[in-house]
């Protein structure tokens, strides 16, 4: 009698592990407490720190806290892997190990759908950029800024005063500072270089004559200091990053001190060897393939409030060969090219509206849909399949003679 061999039983025991129910039961299980947690603590850290905390890749494992700070669960796997162990389980247990045969078509093809629609899930959170743009009625705009991604940009200006094409520090160099750390930053044919520090992803300026400064406070440049700022969960785009600029030489000698904050749209500048420099920290610029010229930009408030209730926009998109005009309004985008571009701001504070696009691009965009569709034949196929199934069985059944 023939035995088998260890590694063949091990592998057989993991495959039926990870193929089993009882690991898709615990992984939905765990989701159920992902979700609960995370839209109870969105509510204190807002919506972005939350996807971040509890479904970032990075995010092995969660502890859910309170308002207060305090720990209100035992720590929990992070959601984007529990999904990535629901994922093999489904192809394993759904796919693989199922019986193969017309009878099990249908809810193979159906689970074979349900698969695809987590791989969209996967390839959207590894490769989805978002973005916002902003146009005033009656004019264009090329680019978004991308949410969520300070970057510095530096650039000369030359004898008109004109910015030159800039040198920039990218948002991925930025968004893993924390406050105590030093970022170096060298250019490229410059001979001078930078020492980031003091870094806040949510800051507010003050002025030193008319603010106490206090110890946890950043220096004082130019009769102004940054102040960590309280994370608005209510409006995210509001966070404004700081931090503080130690221009330097090749000595290491320390050229200027600049003071940076998202709420500045106005560069600050230095001199070096008779060039003057401006420097700014922005949202990331996002280039598009388009232009989008705004036409027309309606909304109304809310009644004694300036908070949007609907608003929609008339646009052209331009691009090199052709102008294509749109209606955009809610759950009614404007698609090119995998860019998918919605309305999502409205005011007319100003002296003409203007209209706040978000833009994002997702190559996985359509693939939910997409599933759909397929676990609808699956189980519309195994719904006619079985009602044939269960009519032949009828009608035998009646032809069989009474004993």
């Amino acid at each position: 009698m023939n035995k088998e061999r260890p590694f063949t039983t091990i592998g057989k025991r993991v495959f039926r592990i990870l193929s089993g129910f009882e690991l898709a039961l615990i992984c939905l299980i765990l989701l159920f407490l992902l979700t609960f947690f995370s839209t109870v603590e969105q509510q204190w850290i807002g919506l972005h720190s939350t996807i971040k905390k509890y479904f970032d890749l990075d995010s092995f494992f969660v502890v859910p806290r309170n308002e207060h700070d305090k720990i209100i669960c035992f720590p929990l796997p992070g959601a984007y892997w529990v999904m990535a162990v629901l994922t093999l389980n489904m192809i394993l247990g759904g796919i693989v190990r199922m019986k193969k045969g017309w009878k099990n078509a249908g809810v193979l093809v159906s689970h074979f759908a349900i698969v695809f629609m987590m791989i969209a899930g996967g390839v959207s959170s590894l490769s989805k950029v978002e973005g916002m743009m902003l146009v005033t009625e009656g004019e264009r705009s090329d680019y978004a800024q991308k949410y969520h991604r300070p970057s510095i940009e530096v650039f000369k200006y030359n004898e008109q005063g004109e910015r030159q094409a800039p040198l920039i520090i990218k948002s991925e160099d930025l968004n893993h500072l924390r406050p105590t750390d030093v970022l170096r930053a060298n250019f490229a044919n410059e001979d001078f270089h930078f020492e980031i520090t003091g870094f806040f992803k949510a800051t507010n300026l003050f002025k030193a004559s008319n603010e106490q400064k206090g110890k946890e406070d950043g220096p004082v440049v130019d009769g102004f200091f940054l102040r960590e700022a309280v994370w608005n969960v209510d409006n995210e785009l509001a966070n404004m990053a700081g931090c503080y600029v130690s221009v330097r030489d090749q000595e290491n000698q320390e050229i200027e001190k600049l003071i940076l904050w998202m709420g500045n749209s106005s560069p600050v500048s230095f001199s070096h060897q008779g060039q003057r420099f401006g420097v700014v920290l922005t949202a990331e610029i996002w280039p598009m393939p388009f232009e989008v010229e705004l036409n027309e930009s309606v909304g109304e408030y809310y009644p004694g409030t300036r908070k949007a209730s609907t608003f929609q926009s008339s646009i052209t998109k331009v691009t090199s060969n052709e102008r294509t005009d749109y209606e955009i309004y809610m759950n009614h985008p404007m698609r090119h090219g995998g860019y998918t571009l919605f309305q999502s701001q409205w005011s007319d504070a100003g002296e003409r509206p203007y209209s706040g696009f978000a833009i994002v691009t997702n190559p996985s965009d359509q693939w939910p849909k997409y599933s759909l569709y397929i676990a609808t034949v699956g189980l519309l196929g195994h719904f006619v399949f079985m009602l044939i199934r269960f009519a032949g069985g009828s009608a035998r059944s009646k032809e069989k003679p009474k004993s």
